[in-house]
């Protein structure tokens, strides 16, 4: 009699498994909720003026949200600046995008540009850095697409 009680209970709990399997997966016809993934496309250092103390330049950088379907939110972008990227980073400043929308219609995507203004002493290199979503607040796709680097060399005439 125990090895029969044994049994049923195994049995039991297989099946309850097994109805625990089926409820947690996904219902035919229904679509996996996709997420959004943030991409910097572009990233851009221009010499607006040139000056003998140095140069006036303009980061711009450009993000996209490269998953049709699927929205963004609200999320922010920052811009830091060094001359030695092994001793760190210094903020340059942060900007909002209030969402990026990519319709399942759309082929072309609208993207976001931001720009910040900064200060290139005489003789100067610096290496610029942007990060999107650097709080963390959009569940994307991707999260290691979020950050990308140029440089830029003080020059005598813009």
């Amino acid at each position: 009699m125990k090895k029969i009680n044994g049994v049923i209970f195994v049995v039991g709990v297989l099946m309850i498994l097994v109805a625990l399997g089926h409820s947690a997966q996904e219902k035919p016809g229904t679509a996996i909720k996709l997420k959004p993934d943030i991409v910097i496309t572009n990233m851009v250092v221009d010499c607006t003026r040139a000056t003998p103390a140095g140069n006036n330049v303009n980061v711009s950088v450009t993000v996209m949200n490269t998953v049709r379907g699927t929205s963004t939110g609200p999320f922010k972008i920052k811009v830091e600046w060094t001359e030695d990227p092994t001793a760190g980073f210094t903020m340059l400043g942060t900007s909002g995008v209030a969402n990026l929308v990519k319709a399942p219609s759309m082929i072309a995507v609208r993207g976001e540009t931001r720009t910040f203004q900064h200060f290139v002493p005489a003789g100067k290199s610096y290496k610029y850095r942007a990060t999107a979503d650097f709080l963390n607040q959009v569940a994307e796709a991707s999260e290691t697409n979020n950050v990308t680097s140029v440089g830029f060399v003080f020059r005598p005439a813009c």
